[in-house]
């Protein structure tokens, strides 16, 4: 005779009996508790001395796992093998998928699915012999085999299930949530009570502090939002869900999917598979994860995103699919694509053929793969679109071949992008302080030795990036041309290494600098130059020195402009690699325009499509537009504002306290003028709307009572440069 109430521990969990007439009762558990209808023979099972199945199979099994699953996998066998009441079938399989999920990459072979058919689930030992296994009925019922014993279950449907059945799976989960997640379980109960009883489609549970959902939820929602939400594993899904979003998570795995979702958008997770996609996906987005392959795709699918991942092959694509994203996988070609493609982004693979490409392609982007030739179908594409091919290692017939199609007197097609570099070849980057140590004079007997304070800034951020950037500038033109282009840079790094902030910006620069184009390395450093003589005349250099504030603000004006000839110059070009439009005309106009900053030689100008009247052309435009507009543009030159702050604080304090009441003002102006008598008082974006307004017109005043005080300080400094 079992008294009526009992305490009873089982495998270090507590178990708390209270054996009503109905047996109900509350498992506490690792991941959650539920109400279970318990009989007479299983509380018998419980407390009989003899190790229970389940117990059994699990010493089989528990080094699958690691210490930290170990009590959430044990939980997952003991509710398969007595199921709480009213467990619906979809309820044993996401147990099964759970298991698989927990369990260790070599391991999760054996938990296995379909292995004697249709619906029936196994667990295999070390042996592959099954421990456990799940065998459903068409009588709604389900066998579970375990180390010979059998117990049936009866399984219920889901429409069988009560608003109250909900509210205790759900009141529970609340109520052994841990400390900190507490009060998000609390206003997502509340959210999901507002779904199942005022038939609140959507369930947005974005950005709350939760690790897990409760086993059932509303089951009448069409949307499920769960982005930068900590889930490692997702519940059953509704059968009517249409959309789940769970993006910035922790996903390991995917529960089956709903037949009728539409829209599945799982990016930046660690899922290293996909569960069978239901027929009428629309949108399908896996970007950021571990995946190693994709399932088949349906037929309907319309939008297909899995870049940042392991792919290294992708299935057959549907006839209607019109975007295909896969950028930075392991993929080595590519499948038929669609006639009704739109949108291709393949870079960062391993690409040696590209097939027939449909005409109607609107973006098609493939830099940095192996491509060295192209399908003839390039040449048919839309003259309103850009294609990139830069960092492929292209045959000099295939680039002759697209120069001649290109410079066609009446081609129309595509613009293409080539870039003169082949493949990023990546190398380990040296110790930086070895390749600073290269570009710096040998230190006399009794001096410090430079290059060993490097040795200090090995650990920060982008360190490595620059290193590589010093080596990767050793092989261009200026180092073997330019005899004082050694002590340019000697001198460029004895600042670094003193300066903190100086050297942080330069290490940011240095990531996208270190490329297997030596012109783009060029570039970078000329705008790293740019980013020293700046950051110089803020810190105070020029304070006692006038002119040469207005000498640097002159250089920074005129290779703005350079940038805006040079944008424009891009856009006329059918086959360009635009680094070396950039680069060309800051080069051929160092001595015209009096650049300092830029340096002296470049490797492609001859591809860069600039030619000797394009560069004439824009010596007028740039020595034009500083005469006349100067002396407006370095009233907006945040050097200049620096200097003005400290050497003329009590006029600047007044012009900044002058423009934030000239800001109020007009604000305070334009809401009684216009938005209250439109009604629109509290509207975000129409207050938005007049406080840009409101900014633009106190600027406007703040530039005028600058004119003064920069004139007194900078006089004659202003006066047309040209003649």
């Amino acid at each position: 005779m079992i008294p009526s109430t009992a305490a009873v521990d089982v495998t270090g969990q507590a178990l708390c009996v209270n054996l009503q007439r109905n047996f109900i009762m509350i498992f506490q558990v690792s991941n959650g508790s539920f109400p279970a209808a318990i009989s007479n023979n299983h509380i018998h099972s419980i407390t009989h001395p003899d190790t229970p199945p389940e117990m059994g199979a699990w010493e089989k099994i528990e080094d699958f796992f690691c210490e930290t699953n170990k009590p959430e996998a044990l939980e997952c066998i003991q509710r398969i093998y007595h199921p709480p009441g009213r467990t619906i079938w979809e309820d044993v399989v996401s147990g099964f998928e759970r298991l698989r999920a927990l369990a260790y990459a070599g391991h999760r072979g054996n938990i296995q699915f379909g292995r004697h058919g249709e619906g029936h689930f196994c667990i295999l030992d070390s042996g592959s012999r099954e421990v456990l296994s799940v065998i459903p009925d068409n009588a709604g019922k389900y066998t579970v085999n375990c180390q010979g014993h059998n117990e049936t279950h009866n399984l219920s449907l889901r429409t069988e299930l009560r608003a109250e059945d909900y509210e205790a799976v759900w009141s529970t989960w609340e109520i052994i949530a841990p400390p900190e997640e507490s009060y998000h379980r609390a206003i997502v109960v509340q959210k999901m009570r507002d779904c199942l009883n005022n038939g609140n489609p959507e369930l947005n549970l974005s950005n709350f502090d939760i690790t897990s959902l409760p086993d059932r939820l509303p089951p009448d929602m069409a949307r499920l939002i769960l982005d930068n939400v900590p889930l490692t594993n997702l519940p059953a899904l509704p059968s009517g869900l249409q959309t789940l979003r769970a993006s910035h998570s922790e996903l390991v795995s995917l529960p089956t999917l709903p037949s009728g979702l539409q829209e599945l958008v799982i990016n930046h997770n660690v899922l290293i598979s996909l569960p069978e996609l239901p027929s009428g996906l629309r949108e399908l987005m896996v970007d950021c994860n571990t995946l190693s392959r994709l399932p088949a795709l349906p037929s309907g699918l319309q939008t297909l995103s899995g870049s940042h991942n392991y792919l290294s092959i992708l299935p057959a694509l549907p006839p209607g699919l019109q975007e295909l994203k896969v950028d930075d996988n392991e993929i080595t070609s590519l499948p038929e694509l669609p006639s009704g493609l739109r949108t291709l982004w393949a870079s960062y693979n391993e690409l040696n053929y590209l097939p027939v490409l449909p005409s109607g392609l609107q973006a098609l982007t493939v830099n940095n793969n192996l491509l060295t030739s192209l399908p003839e179908s390039i040449a048919g594409l839309s003259g309103d679109m850009w294609i990139d091919l830069s960092g492929n290692p292209l045959s000099d017939r295939t680039r002759q071949a697209l120069r001649d199609m290109t410079h066609a007197p009446n081609y129309s097609g595509p613009r293409i992008y080539f870039g003169v570099g082949g493949p990023p070849v990546f190398r380990k980057p040296r110790p930086l302080h070895q390749a600073v140590a290269d570009w710096l004079v040998p230190a006399r007997e009794g001096e410090p030795r430079l290059a060993g304070k490097w040795q200090a800034f090995e650990q920060q951020d982008d360190a490595a990036s620059f290193s590589s950037f010093l080596d990767r500038l050793s092989e261009t033109e200026n180092f073997k041309k330019d005899s004082g282009f050694k002590t340019q840079i000697a001198s460029w790094l004895a600042q670094l290494v003193e300066d903190d902030e100086l050297r942080a910006k330069t290490f940011a620069m240095a990531t996208e600098a270190a490329s297997s184009c030596e012109d783009r390395v060029t570039l970078a450093l000329n705008k790293m130059k740019n980013v020293q003589l700046v950051h110089n005349a803020e810190k105070g250099e020029f304070n006692e020195n006038l002119p040469g504030l207005v000498s640097v603000g002159r250089e920074m004006f005129r290779l703005e402009k350079l940038e805006q000839i040079a944008r424009e110059k891009v856009k006329t070009l059918y086959f360009v690699d635009e680094i070396e439009v950039y680069l060309g005309y800051q080069n051929k106009l160092k001595q015209p325009l009096e650049l300092t900053s830029v340096t002296a030689e470049m490797r492609f100008f001859g591809v860069s499509g600039v030619t000797e009247s394009d560069l004439q052309s824009a010596e007028i435009q740039v020595k034009t537009a500083e005469n006349s507009q100067f002396a407006e543009w370095i009233l907006q030159w945040e050097p200049l504002r620096k200097v003005l702050e400290r050497t003329e604080p009590t006029s600047w304090e007044a012009l900044c306290e002058k423009k934030i009441s000239d800001y109020e003002n007009t604000y305070r102006i334009l809401s009684d003028t216009e938005l209250k008598p439109a009604g629109l008082l509290g509207n975000t974006d129409a207050e938005r709307i007049i406080g840009a307004r409101a900014m633009e017109s106190a600027e406007r005043a703040f530039l005028d009572g600058l004119h003064p005080l920069a004139g007194n300080m900078l006089g004659r400094y202003l006066k047309p440069r040209w003649s």
